[in-house]
C-alpha cells in the first residue's frame, strides 16, 4: 500500500488534439502547486527525470506567477492522520504521512512565501472538503493552473473538480509526474479529452506574458 517507486522518464509532450481553447488570463487564473511534500516526492529519482523537469518547471511557473502578480496556492496533506480522516484512502494506501517535517515539508527551494495561500486537503482533489474554491472566488480568479503529484491521482482529480465548479483547469504537462510514463501520458490525455486544457510551461509563460485583451465571462 505504500508509494511505488518510480523509475526515471522523460516527460512526456501536451496532447494536440484538445477541444478547449480557452486562453490562460493572469487577472483570472491562480496557480496552485499540488502535494509537493517530501513524502510524496520521496519515490521519484531527485537527479533525473521527471523530478528534474518537475522541480525546475514548478519553479519556473512560480516565478511567472509571482512576476505577473498572479496568486500562488499551495495543497498539503497533514500528517499523522487519524483513521477517521483518512478515510477509504487508509484502505487504499494505508496510514499515509507522518507527522515528521521529514515527510510534511516542501523543498526547501519550494516552501510557500508569505503571501502564498495554503490549502489542507485530505482526499485526492484539492477542492474536497478544503477552502479552495472560497480562496479562489475571494482572489477574483476562476482559472486554475495545476502542477504537482501525482498527475494521475490528485491533480487529475483536482481538474475534474475544478471543472465541476465552473473553474477553469489547466494542467502543465511537464509540472507535473506520474508513476509512471504511460499513466502520466493518459493523465494528460484524459484532461485534454475531458475537463480542461494541457500546456507546457513555456507555453504557460507564453500567455501568461503576452497581452492580453478583456475577455467575456
Amino acid at each position: 500500500m505504500s508509494l511505488p517507486t518510480v523509475a526515471a522518464y522523460p516527460m512526456p509532450q501536451p496532447p494536440t488534439d484538445g477541444l478547449l481553447t480557452w486562453p490562460t488570463d493572469r487577472r483570472r487564473v491562480a496557480l496552485l502547486v499540488h502535494d509537493m511534500q517530501s513524502y510524496f516526492l520521496r519515490p521519484l529519482a531527485f537527479t533525473a527525470p521527471p523530478f528534474a523537469d518537475l522541480l525546475a518547471n514548478t519553479l519556473a511557473l512560480r516565478e511567472t506567477c509571482h512576476e505577473s502578480g498572479i496568486p500562488v496556492l499551495y495543497s498539503v496533506q497533514p500528517g499523522g492522520q487519524a483513521a477517521h480522516e483518512r478515510g477509504l484512502l487508509a484502505d487504499r494506501w494505508g496510514p499515509g504521512l507522518s507527522a515528521d517535517p521529514a515527510d510534511t515539508d516542501l523543498p526547501a527551494v519550494l516552501a510557500p512565501r508569505p503571501t502564498d495561500h495554503v490549502i489542507v486537503k485530505r482526499r485526492y482533489s484539492a477542492f474536497h472538503g478544503t477552502p479552495l474554491e472560497d480562496a479562489l472566488a475571494e482572489l477574483g480568479r476562476d482559472q486554475l493552473l495545476i502542477c504537482g503529484v501525482y498527475a494521475h491521482i490528485g491533480v487529475q482529480a483536482t481538474a475534474v473538480d475544478a471543472f465541476m465548479r465552473d473553474i477553469k483547469p489547466f494542467v502543465v504537462s511537464d509540472a507535473v509526474a506520474a508513476f509512471s510514463p504511460d499513466q502520466h501520458a493518459m493523465a494528460l490525455q484524459y484532461v485534454a479529452d475531458w475537463c480542461g486544457r494541457v500546456l507546457s510551461t513555456e507555453q504557460v509563460r507564453t500567455e501568461l506574458r503576452a497581452p492580453q485583451p478583456v475577455l467575456a465571462p
